[in-house]
């Protein structure tokens, strides 16, 4: 079998295999052979592309990557749970050091989600 090359556009339809099928009739048996691997090319090249659109979504799955609705969830969880930890934190002992630390300790969590892309 003569290895073809891939097509720019490799998508097949039923429009293709109709197409096949016709100039398969007009052109004889004689032409079988060289329809059948450029048909088969194209069917492989719609596989391969398929194949590979797929193994960049898994790629994209498995970063770890953050959606940006995650993100921005974070954000305003952080805001809300910002003001009642300077309230306790002013309230008892813990005073402005805690505050501090209560506010380090959300900025950072939201930097280390931005930096997860």
């Amino acid at each position: 079998m003569a290895s073809n090359p891939i097509p720019k556009d490799p998508r097949v339809g039923r429009a293709d295999a109709e197409a096949v099928l016709a100039a398969r009739k007009e052109l004889g048996d004689s032409m079988d052979p060289a329809l059948v691997d450029s048909f088969a090319s194209r069917v492989t090249a719609e596989i391969q592309q398929q194949m590979a659109a797929e193994r960049g979504a898994q790629v994209a799955r498995s970063t770890g990557a953050v959606p940006a609705g995650g993100r921005i969830a974070v954000a305003i969880v952080s805001v809300v749970m910002a003001i009642p930890l300077t309230g306790i934190m002013m309230g008892t002992h813990g005073g402005l050091l805690g505050t501090l630390i209560c506010w380090v300790g959300l900025a950072v969590v939201n930097i280390a989600l931005a930096l997860r892309r």
